[in-house]
């Protein structure tokens, strides 16, 4: 710890003899009071720096002689895993529960519309007055039907039976938030307003809060973190930096603080950067 000498008050004991000086806390000691400051800070620099230091290291050490696999994290992707297969398959079943019964209905209402034509190729048949026009017209009724159960048959079926969900980005179905580079905050609502996880916003919108520069006044925002949006289109902003909750009603060209707003703190009327919120009725 750098000092320098100078002649002033002890910051302990108010001795008129404080000659050493502390750069890091910029007081003044006398020299028996120097020592023990001297003390605390190294045991403070122990504890604090030294001992976090060590435990770092040992979780390095830990990372490093460990099975990745048998870290609790992989347990909750591999419970996912099986999650998702089962319902895949639920899903798969359910398709093919409902291709059979196309096909089924597809083929009754075919036989149904058969047996006309059958009855009418006997009775040409049989009558010996068959004309051009008998062929054609027959021709065209087959055709049809054969081609309404030849797409059950052919390779490219999924073309023209099956619909599936081809805009699912399997990349990004699970994956692994990076921290660091991008935090995500939560938007919730009561039941009622039922905003689906999948749900894709316009691209092309309003500003319903802020959007007048980021600083403290009750129409701005500043670093706005966990939304809820209430029944009647109120909206409630976790502002982190603002240290506040903060309602904006529906249509408002400014907000209202319900929570917070007195700086940062531990107090019962402050908050510490929130970054949730939701509203129990």
């Amino acid at each position: 710890m750098a000092t320098y000498y100078k002649s002033n008050l002890c910051s302990i004991c108010s001795k008129p003899t404080a000659k050493s000086f502390c750069i890091g806390c910029k007081k003044y000691f006398c020299r028996k009071d120097f020592k023990e400051h001297e003390q605390q800070l190294s045991i403070t620099f122990d504890n604090e720096i030294v001992g976090s230091h060590d435990e770092l290291l040992d979780l390095i050490q830990k990372l490093e002689k460990s099975n990745y696999l048998s870290l609790h994290i992989f347990d909750q992707i591999e419970q996912w895993k099986q999650t998702t297969i089962n319902k895949v398959k639920k899903a798969a079943e359910k398709a093919q529960h409902e291709l059979i019964q196309l096909i089924e209905n597809q083929k009754l209402t075919i036989i149904k519309q058969l047996k006309p034509i059958t009855k009418e190729i006997r009775s040409l048949r049989e009558d010996e007055n068959i004309v051009e026009t008998n062929i054609d017209r027959l021709r065209k009724k087959i055709n049809e039907m054969r081609q309404k159960l030849e797409k059950f048959t052919q390779k490219d079926i999924n073309k023209s039976v099956i619909v599936s969900d081809e805009q699912i980005d399997w990349n990004r179905l699970i994956y692994i938030s990076q921290e660091q580079q991008q935090k995500y905050y939560p938007l919730r609502s009561p039941p009622t307003t039922n905003i689906h996880p999948n749900t894709r916003w316009q691209q092309n919108a309003i500003t319903v809060a802020g959007g007048n520069q980021q600083r403290n006044r009750i129409n701005q925002l500043s670093y706005p973190r966990g939304l809820y949006i209430d029944d009647d289109q109120t909206i409630y902003v976790a502002e982190e930096e603002n240290h506040r909750i903060i309602e904006w009603k529906w249509s408002a060209t400014s907000g209202q603080v319900v929570a917070g707003g007195n700086g940062q703190g531990r107090e019962d009327h402050q908050l510490n950067r929130p970054y949730d919120v939701i509203i129990d009725k």
